[in-house]
């Protein structure tokens, strides 16, 4: 595939993939040159100029009344694309949300403040049989901040109900809560690229959990349905497959 079909399949128009190519090709330009390379309208390179300026991909300076016009770094338009991955997965959550509210034949408590949450890892601890498992991914780390001591009664159940729960951090809990993941009961691995989600997302039996930590108090939605907790754990089960030890 060439460079003009991957910029169109990352949401650039047929003529904004065109122009930034040209800028890329040329450098600095004023916009006679950039028509003259396009073949495009002159009317229409300006609308396609400032529409690429607003995606932060061309930038202008105004040299001796002239308006010179520049491509981003191929380097700089991929830092971008990820910036853009990293707000998606922000609030993928959310959107898993409300895909699932959308469902028939479940049911969805929200509980806030520590007693709350509280009250749901009691309720999972109850609800998952001896020897049984559950599923987190997006963990950073923050339940023993918000949780305290609650933090060591939560392991030391899971240690005597003989859990095996399978949990994903965030890659910057290795370096940054090193003693935590000492004191965690149960089998983990770490996101495979760098990304920072405060929200867990537990699934166990026909259960779904999402706590939101930032929430200010914290949060806890429990959602039950049988097919969407498969789907979550379907979910987890592939980016189990493709994260690190």
């Amino acid at each position: 595939m060439d460079e003009h079909a991957v910029l169109v399949e990352l949401g650039l128009t047929d003529s904004e993939a065109i122009i930034y190519l040209a800028l890329l090709e040329q450098g600095s330009s004023l916009v006679g040159p950039i028509i003259k390379k396009t073949g495009l309208h002159r009317a229409t390179t300006y609308q396609i100029l400032e529409r690429l300026k607003e995606k932060g991909l061309v930038s202008s300076i105004i040299v001796e009344k002239k308006q010179h016009f520049s491509a981003i770094s191929p380097k700089e338009f991929s830092t971008l694309l990820q910036e853009k991955e990293e707000r998606f997965m922000e609030i993928l959550p959310r959107l898993l949300l409300k895909e699932s509210l959308a469902k028939e034949s479940q049911q969805v408590t929200v509980y806030s403040g520590v007693k709350g949450l509280r009250t749901v890892f009691d309720q999972m601890l109850d609800e998952i049989a001896v020897g049984g498992a559950y599923y987190d991914f997006g963990v950073s780390g923050t339940f023993k901040e918000v949780m305290g001591s609650y933090f060591y009664t939560w392991q030391k159940k899971k240690k005597e109900k003989h859990m095996r729960p399978r949990v994903i951090f965030n890659k910057s809990v290795r370096e940054t809560k090193p003693e935590l993941i000492k004191e965690y009961v149960g089998e983990y691995r770490f996101h495979p690229e760098d990304f920072t989600s405060m929200t867990d997302t537990f699934i166990y039996n026909d259960t779904v959990v999402l706590v939101i930590w930032t929430a200010k108090p914290p949060v806890a939605i429990v959602i039950k349905n049988k097919e969407n907790a498969q789907s979550y754990r379907n979910q987890f089960l592939l980016m189990w497959k493709n994260s690190k030890k």
